[in-house]
C-alpha cells in the first residue's frame, strides 16, 4: 500500500494582478502530490475531498473577506479523505490548478468580480480623525492617532479605487477641517467611514469597536457586521459597539466611526506599525459593507 500524503497547510489570502483582477486565493499544501476531487454542490459552496491524511487544525476557519466566508474541514478516516467545505458569502468562479513539489499545492482562485460589481461607480467618504495642530491620542512609544489614521484612510482609498469606487477624503495631510464640514461631504454619497483610534489612562486595555448613529437600528446591524470581520480579519479584540451622536449630522447615506485599535496600549499601538494591518482592515471593512447591502442595493 503506497504512503498516503499529509496534508499540513490552509491558507487564504487575496491576490491583484496587473490586468486589474482580483482574486481570493485559497491553497491546501501536503508533503506530496495528492489526488482531489472539485464538485458545486451550490451557488455559495464548493467541496474538495482529498485523498490524505491531515496534519493540521480541522474544525472551521473563518475568512469572511466578502468572497470567502469560511473554510469547514473534516476528516474522513475510514476513506482516507479529507473534505474541505468551502463556503462563499457571494457566487464566485474559481479556477483550481495544481502543482508538485514540497508542498505539493493545490490552489482555487476565487473570482472578486461580485465585489468589484457593488462598489464600482460608488461614492465613498473617507475621514481621517484629527490632523493638523490635533493630533488627537499618542501611543506609548511616539504614534499620533492623525498619522496612522492618514495611513489607514490611503489603504482604504486604494482598495476602493482598485474596486472603482469614487473616493473623496474629508482632509488633506496636514488640515483639521470642522467635523460639521466633514460630516457634510457625506451628503449623496453612498457610505461615510470615519477613521480613529482608541485611547484610555489604563494602557491594559486594547481593541477596536465600531460607532453609528444613534437611534438606527439599520447601522447598528452594520456596525456589528463590520466589527465581526474586523475581529477575525486581523485578530484585534473588539471592544464592541455604541451610538455616537455626531454621526447623526452625517445625511443621507450610511455612516460609520471605525476606533481601529486602543493606540494607547503597547501591543495596539505595535499592530498599527505593521502595513498589513491596515491592508487587513480596509478588506474587513468593506467586506462587512458589501454583506449587508450587497443584496439590498446591488451595483
Amino acid at each position: 500500500m503506497s504512503k498516503l500524503p499529509r496534508l499540513t497547510n490552509i491558507y487564504s489570502k487575496v491576490k491583484e494582478d496587473n490586468g486589474g483582477r482580483d482574486y481570493t486565493l485559497l491553497a491546501i499544501e501536503a508533503t506530496s502530490p495528492f489526488t482531489y476531487q472539485l464538485g458545486r454542490p451550490d451557488p455559495m459552496r464548493y467541496q474538495v475531498k482529498v485523498t490524505g491524511l491531515a496534519n493540521m487544525y480541522t474544525g472551521p476557519l473563518a475568512v469572511q473577506d466578502g468572497i470567502l466566508r469560511e473554510v469547514t474541514i473534516t476528516v474522513k478516516p475510514e476513506e482516507s479523505q479529507v473534505l474541505f467545505e468551502v463556503w462563499l458569502e457571494a457566487p464566485a468562479e474559481a479556477t483550481v490548478s495544481f502543482t508538485e513539489g514540497l508542498p505539493s499545492r493545490l490552489t482555487l482562485l476565487l473570482s472578486r468580480s461580485p465585489l468589484k460589481d457593488f462598489y464600482c461607480g460608488k461614492r465613498v467618504v473617507l475621514d481621517p480623525g484629527h490632523g493638523g495642530a490635533d493630533g488627537g491620542h499618542r501611543g506609548p512609544v511616539n504614534l499620533w492617532e492623525k498619522d496612522v489614521v492618514w495611513k489607514t484612510a490611503q489603504e482604504f482609498s486604494r482598495q476602493l479605487r482598485r474596486l472603482g469606487a469614487e473616493v473623496i477624503l474629508t482632509r488633506a495631510e496636514g488640515e483639521n477641517p470642522p467635523w460639521e464640514e466633514r460630516a457634510g461631504k457625506g451628503e449623496g454619497a453612498d457610505l461615510f467611514i470615519s477613521l480613529h483610534t482608541h485611547g484610555e489612562g489604563d494602557r491594559k486595555v486594547r481593541g477596536a469597536a465600531v460607532l453609528y448613529p444613534p437611534g438606527s437600528r439599520e447601522m447598528e446591524i452594520l456596525a456589528r457586521a463590520v466589527l465581526e470581520r474586523i475581529v477575525s480579519k486581523t485578530k484585534v479584540p473588539g471592544r464592541g459597539i455604541f451610538p455616537a451622536a455626531e454621526l447623526g449630522k452625517v445625511k443621507g447615506c450610511p455612516a460609520l466611526a471605525i476606533e481601529t485599535v486602543t493606540i494607547t496600549n503597547w501591543v495596539d499601538e505595535g499592530i498599527l506599525r505593521n502595513p498589513y494591518f491596515h491592508r487587513k482592515l480596509a478588506l474587513a471593512v468593506l467586506a462587512g459593507f458589501f454583506c449587508t447591502y450587497g443584496e439590498k442595493r446591488g451595483k
